[in-house]
Order: structure tokens, then sequence, then C-alpha cells
């Protein structure tokens, strides 16, 4: 029973060990990479330059039977603007990721929503 004993003992510190290697050797991505002043969003709804924008924004995928998924949209500069919001709106159909797919935009509060609908569905 001694052997057993001090064999699982051994066991358990090795595997502590390993763990902790692997949390110490183990690169984590930096949570800037930018710097955290650029990256600040200018008051929800507006920016510097008058333009709208918004901190959340989400994607919503439509097809014949309705709401099928709904994800959050990641805003590298912390917001997007309204630039953006054209660029997702023309990017989505050109690169036919949903094939013939229309794409709208909505504001629901503080947030931006864009409706995908494809698979024949329509807005």
């Amino acid at each position: 029973m001694g052997k057993t004993v001090g064999f699982w003992i051994l066991m358990f510190f090795m595997l502590g060990g390993f763990i902790y290697l692997t949390m110490q050797t183990n690169p984590q991505r930096s949570k800037y990479r930018h710097d955290p002043a650029e990256l600040q969003a200018p008051p929800s709804g507006s920016s510097i330059a008058g333009e709208k924008t918004w901190k959340k924004v989400y994607a919503e995928l439509y097809g014949l039977k309705g709401l099928e998924k709904t994800w959050e949209i990641a805003t590298p500069k912390g917001y997007f603007n309204e630039a953006d919001r054209e660029q997702f709106l023309r990017d989505v159909p050109a690169k036919k990721q949903f094939g013939d797919a229309q794409v709208t935009a909505k504001e629901d509060g503080g947030d931006l929503v864009f409706s995908i609908y494809y698979k024949g569905a329509k807005p």
C-alpha cells in the first residue's frame, strides 16, 4: 500500500509541474494590439467626426425557417462607425459566404444588428 500511495503522490506532483510549465511557456495573446488610448471608443452614438458609432455589433442569420444563429461581430477599433457599417453591407454579398444573401442593418438600442437572409429567405 505504501508504494501505491507514493506512486500517486509522485503522479500528482508531476501533473502539477506539467500544468505549471504549460501556463508559464504558452504565449498569451496581448489584450491590446494598439495603444489603448487610440482604441478608446467615442461616446456611444457619436464620434469625433460627428458620425454614428456602435460599441456592440451583432449578426443574425435567417434561413427559410427564420432566425438560425446570432453572434457578436468583432470591433477591432473598439467600435463600428458608419464606414464600417457600409463596408460590411458590401462585403457579405460580395464574398458570397452565404450564397446570394441579402443584408440589412438596423439599430437596436445602442447596438447595430446586421440581418443576413440566405437560402431564399426574404427580409
